[in-house]
């Protein structure tokens, strides 16, 4: 019989990666019979003993991670982080670097979360649900920060200010091509964008009426 860690793994595969521990509990109870009175428990020590992120982790396997932080009750499949794409942010460039010298300042975003936050939402467009499928088999797809993070907008690099989009609405979200509305995006339980960012966004970004 397959072991408890084996069986979780399995569920939030079945799962895309993420999942709360109500999913995961409806997942193991299709998977694993007879199972014993106590088995939920059974699968948060698990979860918690195979998790860096958590307090109770016995330096073994590193199985887990805390998607929204521990008491968040959400995990996902920590090998997957290393398999998410993520755009690329890339310089402006130099005309003639060997006799011009300038320096550069940027702002330095937590991809960590923004591959949270993708697996989340299993690499689906928040806007349009589009899922782009790599040739190798992984899905692509891009964190925009609602209120931009550079000058002389300052937003903040947290959840509320983020949202998953396919390239195509990530530029329209860039340049203001496009509004956005709370009601029309899809949501998740442990996600919840900021109607502060939404607002910044519909008034300064595409610059109409509020």
């Amino acid at each position: 019989m397959p072991s408890w860690e084996q069986d979780i793994v399995q569920a939030l595969e079945n799962l895309g990666g993420v999942a709360s521990y109500d999913d995961i509990y409806s997942e193991i109870s299709k998977i694993r019979s007879n199972l014993p009175n106590t088995w939920k428990a059974v699968i948060r020590r698990r979860i918690q003993d195979m998790s860096s992120d958590s307090d109770g982790f016995k330096n073994g396997q590193d199985l887990f991670y805390s998607v929204n932080g521990l008491g968040s009750g959400v995990w996902g499949l920590r090998a997957k982080l290393a398999f998410t794409p993520s755009a690329v942010d890339l310089p402006e460039g130099i005309k003639e670097p060997e006799r011009k010298h300038t320096s550069t300042y940027r702002v330095l975003r937590d991809t960590n979360l923004a591959r949270k936050l993708k697996l989340l939402h299993n690499n689906s467009c928040q806007i349009c649900g589009l899922k782009i499928k790599l040739p190798n088999g992984k899905l692509y797809s891009e964190a925009h920060h609602i209120i931009p993070l550079g000058s002389p907008h300052n937003g903040a690099d947290i959840p509320s200010n983020i949202i998953v989009l396919c390239p195509n609405h990530h530029v329209m979200c860039d340049y203001g091509a496009i509004e956005l509305c709370n009601k029309e995006i899809a949501q998740v339980s442990s996600h919840s964008i900021s109607q502060k960012s939404i607002d910044y966004h519909n008034t300064i970004i595409c610059e109409t009426e509020s």
